[in-house]
């Protein structure tokens, strides 16, 4: 996760603070193009830009793969973890109402917004990175870190 992703990957997004976020409309086709690319997506959260520098993170708005299973090869947890995050991304989007979730930060600057600037901030990784992170090691353990 601290590569940058490539190009065909980042269609829709802005990078702010080395993490990506997508346009709502434009994070599907990141989904659908990050396998065929070598990425899975571990999930991710809905974020809201009030203004060029106010960014908020309804961290209870989340959509999220499942584990990867031990003897789930790299391609099919890439393509399963997408649908996942994909049938969550549209779960979200039908039933919240973004308005009321930001209400919850009770702040006057977004009281006063005519209008919120809604992404999605998703979490992409090859198989190395995905090995590289702690839970990765632990659940592949005969996985070695050079054949990577």
């Amino acid at each position: 996760m601290n590569e940058p992703l490539p190009p065909e990957l980042t269609n829709g997004a802005i990078l702010r603070d080395n993490e990506y976020a997508w346009e709502l409309s434009m994070f599907p086709a990141a989904l659908q193009h990050a396998p065929s690319l070598g990425y899975a997506c571990l999930g991710g959260q809905f974020w809201f830009l009030v203004s060029e520098v106010s960014l908020y993170e309804p961290f209870w708005l989340e959509a999220n793969a499942s584990d990867r299973m031990a003897d789930e090869d790299w391609s099919a947890y890439a393509r399963r973890s997408c649908e996942e995050v994909l049938t969550g991304f549209k779960r979200c989007l039908i039933e919240t109402d973004f308005r009321e979730a930001a209400g919850k930060f009770g702040t006057s600057e977004i009281d006063r917004a005519d209008a919120l600037h809604w992404l999605f901030n998703a979490y992409f990784v090859t198989e190395k990175e995905f090995l590289s992170l702690n839970f990765g090691w632990l659940k592949f353990p005969s996985i070695q870190r050079d054949s990577q």
